[in-house]
């Protein structure tokens, strides 16, 4: 069974920027998840998950301009990190461990390849920094997801490289990490889908 986007965003912080992109290179983006409409997107499959650079008008009290169907920037925009949900019509070919859960080798498949992942452990609020993908070990794989956010990676906020982060504040993105909290056991406020 496909994960499809009504079951992960039930895992999704509520804080964070969302932007939804299609295969066609289409996207909304969104304050934090519960301006997602419950209905929209729903039946839809996640093709990826990751971090990107996108557009947000400092007017948060403003609906976007929308010309002929594109939301276009203005100098009211502001370019802010975002956590990335890729979705398509179909599913990927990839083989789900458990159908009523979420466990972490069920979604590591669709994150992103690269860059800045903290993996927390909720039962002590311990965690692991790694910045591949395929870094992040296999003793995770049979932990329950229990959310996924993201925050200032601390890496590179160091003092020793702010003309570093100068240099991207197109990618401010890179800025980040993205925060897979796993969990022994699995949340018991998640409907079944």
């Amino acid at each position: 069974m496909a994960i499809q986007f009504n079951e992960l965003r039930q895992y999704l912080a509520r804080n964070v920027r969302l932007s939804i992109c299609f295969e066609d290179g289409y996207y909304h983006n969104y304050l934090m998840i519960s301006d997602v409409p419950a209905e929209k997107y729903k039946n839809l499959y996640v093709y990826g998950v990751g971090m990107i650079d996108v557009e947000f008008s400092m007017d948060v009290y403003a609906a976007p301009k929308d010309l002929d169907g594109v939301i276009t920037s203005t100098k009211d925009d502001t370019i802010e990190p975002a956590i990335e949900i890729v979705l398509h019509e179909a599913p990927r070919n990839i083989e789900r461990k458990a159908e009523d859960v979420l466990l972490f080798k069920d979604i590591k498949p669709y994150l992103q390849i690269g860059r800045n992942f903290a993996v927390v452990n909720r039962e002590d609020w311990s965690y692991k920094v790694y910045e591949y993908r395929k870094d992040i070990p296999s003793n995770y794989d049979d932990m329950f997801l229990y959310g996924i956010g993201m925050e200032d990676n601390s890496d590179e906020s160091d003092k020793n490289i702010i003309k570093m982060l100068e240099k991207r504040k197109c990618d401010s993105y890179m800025n980040k990490q993205m925060v897979i909290v796993l969990s022994n056991t699995a949340r018991t406020d998640i409907d079944a889908v």
